[in-house]
C-alpha cells in the first residue's frame, strides 16, 4: 500500500479478501503509519544464568558443574569456582531453561506470575526459579483469604452498604479505601504503563491488607476479595476461575449481591470500577518534631488538617509540656514550623 497506494490494492483482483480486509480494519481503527496497533512496546531479552571455565572461558553444561543448593558452585573436572554471569539464552551458551519442567515443578500459574513479576517487560529479565516459591505461597494465601470470605457470609450487599458509609468503622473504611488503592495502580499499570509486576505488586498489598482484617463479615471485606480475584484472573487464569467458582458455590457473591447468575465464569465479569472518592486516606498519623528532634505521633488524625491546628493540638498533648513551654508553664515563643502534610509537623521553639 505504500508503493501503490489504498486504492491501487482495492481494485487489483490478485489481492486477496483477507488483505483488503485488512486494510479496512486498519482505516477503521485509525492506525497510523499503516501499522496495525497504536504504540510498540519493545520487550526485553530473557537472559539465563551462564557458566564458565575459569581457565579456558569455555561455557560449561549444566552437567559438568556441581551445583548443590547453599554450596558454591564447583567444575566438576577440575574442582574450580566457574565464573558465572547471566547472558542471553542460546544454545551455545547452555543456559536455555525448559519452561516444561518449570511448570511442571511449580504449576502454570505460579510461573506465569513470576515471569511478570520479576521484572517489567521492556527490560531484561534475568531467570531464577529460586524465588518462585514466594508466588506459590501467595496462590495459597489468596486460598485461604476466599476461605475465610466463604465461612463468614456478609451480613448484606456491597450496595446497601454504601448507602450507609458514613456509619462504617474505620477498618472497614480503610478496606474499602484500599482495595480502590489497588484497583487504581493494578488498572493504570495495565492500560498505561504495561507494568505488570507493579499491578502484581498491588494485589499483593491488598491481600496483605485483607489478612488483617477482623471484621471479616462487613462487606467492604468480601468486596475486596472479589475484586482481587477479579484482577488476578488476566494473570493466573487458572487459580483465579478456580476460586471465583468456590465464591460462587459457597453464596458468598449472591450474598454480597455481585453477581446474578450461579454459573458465571470470572472472566465474564466486569473490571472493578474505581471509586476516585475512596483513595483519600480514612486516617492520619503525624510525626511531631520540636526543634528537629522527634517527640511524639500524633495518631488517627483527621487527613489533610491546617497546620495551626495540628500546632494547637499538639501543645495540648502532655508530652509536648517538656519541650513547649518553660518552667513557669509559659509557652514558648514558635519562631518556625515545617509542615508535610499528613506526615509531619516540625516545631522551632526558643
Amino acid at each position: 500500500t505504500r508503493a501503490y497506494g489504498t486504492a491501487a490494492v482495492e481494485h487489483d483482483s490478485t489481492v486477496s479478501s483477507e488483505v483488503k480486509e485488512a486494510i479496512a480494519r486498519r482505516e477503521t481503527r485509525g492506525a497510523r503509519n499503516g501499522e496495525p496497533f497504536t504504540r510498540l512496546l519493545t520487550q526485553g531479552m530473557v537472559h539465563g544464568l551462564t557458566y564458565k571455565d575459569p581457565s579456558s572461558g569455555r561455557f560449561l553444561r549444566s552437567d559438568e558443574v556441581q551445583t548443590e543448593k547453599g554450596n558454591v558452585p564447583r567444575v566438576i573436572r577440575t574442582g574450580e569456582t566457574p565464573t558465572m554471569s547471566f547472558e542471553k539464552m542460546s544454545k551455545s551458551k547452555y543456559n536455555g531453561v525448559d519452561p516444561g519442567a518449570t511448570v511442571d515443578a511449580y504449576g502454570a500459574d505460579a510461573t506465569r506470575l513470576h515471569v511478570l513479576y520479576l521484572a517489567p517487560p521492556q527490560d531484561v529479565l534475568e531467570w531464577d526459579t529460586q524465588s518462585i516459591v514466594g508466588m506459590q505461597r501467595w496462590i495459597i494465601r489468596l486460598g485461604r483469604l476466599v476461605d475465610t470470605a466463604c465461612a463468614s457470609s456478609a451480613r448484606e450487599s456491597i450496595v446497601c452498604a454504601l448507602n450507609a458509609r458514613n456509619k462504617w468503622s474505620k477498618e472497614a473504611r480503610e478496606t474499602y479505601r484500599h482495595t480502590h488503592v489497588a484497583i487504581h495502580h493494578a488498572t493504570e499499570s495495565l492500560e498505561a504503563s504495561f507494568s505488570l509486576n507493579t499491578a502484581i505488586s498491588a494485589l499483593i498489598k491488598l491481600s496483605n491488607y485483607l489478612a488483617t482484617v477482623k471484621d471479616c463479615e462487613h462487606p467492604t471485606f468480601g468486596f475486596g476479595l472479589v475484586c482481587l480475584v477479579k484482577m488476578v484472573a488476566p494473570m493466573a487464569p487458572s487459580i483465579g476461575e478456580e476460586l471465583w467458582e468456590i465464591l460462587i458455590q459457597s453464596k458468598c457473591l449472591h450474598n454480597l449481591g455481585l453477581v446474578d447468575t450461579p454459573n458465571s465464569r470470572v472472566f465474564a465479569q466486569s473490571w472493578p470500577v474505581l471509586d476516585a472518592s475512596a483513595l483519600k486516606d480514612v486516617s492520619a498519623t503525624v510525626v511531631v518534631q520540636i526543634n528537629g528532634k522527634v517527640r511524639f505521633k500524633l495518631e488517627d488524625m483527621v487527613p489533610d488538617q491546617d497546620q495551626s491546628e495540628l500546632v494547637q493540638i499538639a501543645s495540648t498533648m502532655p508530652q509536648a509540656q517538656k519541650w513547649m513551654f518553660d518552667t513557669t508553664g509559659q509557652p514558648k515563643h514558635i519562631v518556625k514550623v515545617i509542615h508535610v502534610p499528613n506526615k509531619l509537623i516540625n516545631i522551632i521553639v526558643k
